[in-house]
């Protein structure tokens, strides 16, 4: 295994991390779950979770991206604490992403295409309820900042379709998951040149 330099990796390790510098802001992965029903007006709900580790080098052509399932929360404050504690509970509970069993939802790719400077597609395998999957996203940016976006169907990870409100409202089984990894800002690098001198 290749050694990396402690300035490397704290290059490349994106949020999740309190050994980096205090600016670092925390990274999330938000899953976009569509509703549709008889009351739902094509609306959708957004659900967040802290990114535990990340590590994402396009020079190398390696990411590598854990997010602990325990974590979700709804993030819509236009819903009634009511639902929103029932959909935390339904996403935390064995039929969907069963927190208990899996724990973690993890992503990792080593193949990594530039589309143009600053655009990546990459290619890998998620790892998610005990299933995994091929799976391709695209994403932007800099070690600063990366967002990506890709779309799977949860059925395809053996997570049944969801129903609320007594069947009126349904869960649709396609699901965008869209992920902001934050990395150190250059004053944290320089900070930690500093301490770890070449």
């Amino acid at each position: 295994m290749r050694a990396l330099h402690p300035l490397t990796i704290a290059a490349l390790l994106l949020g999740g991390s309190h050994a980096h510098a205090a600016d670092v802001r925390e990274s999330t992965l938000t899953l976009h779950v569509h509703r549709k029903g008889l009351f739902s007006r094509g609306a959708d709900y957004a659900i967040v979770a802290p990114v535990a580790t990340a590590l994402v080098d396009v020079d190398h052509r390696n990411v590598d991206i854990v997010v602990r399932t325990g974590g979700v929360s709804f993030s819509d404050p236009e819903v009634s604490e009511r639902v929103r504690r029932d959909v935390e509970e339904a996403l935390r509970g064995p039929r969907v992403l069963d927190v208990a069993s899996y724990p973690e939802m993890h992503f990792t790719a080593a193949e990594i295409t530039e589309a143009a400077p600053g655009q990546y597609r990459a290619a890998g395998t998620l790892e998610l309820h005990g299933v995994a999957q091929q799976l391709v996203f695209d994403f932007d940016g800099t070690p600063e900042h990366y967002h990506g976006r890709a779309v799977v169907h949860a059925s395809d990870f053996g997570i049944p379709p969801l129903t609320f409100a007594g069947g009126l409202v349904r869960i649709k089984d396609d699901i965008v998951i869209e992920f902001d990894l934050f990395g150190p800002s250059d004053e944290s690098t320089a900070q930690a040149s500093d301490h770890h001198p070449q």
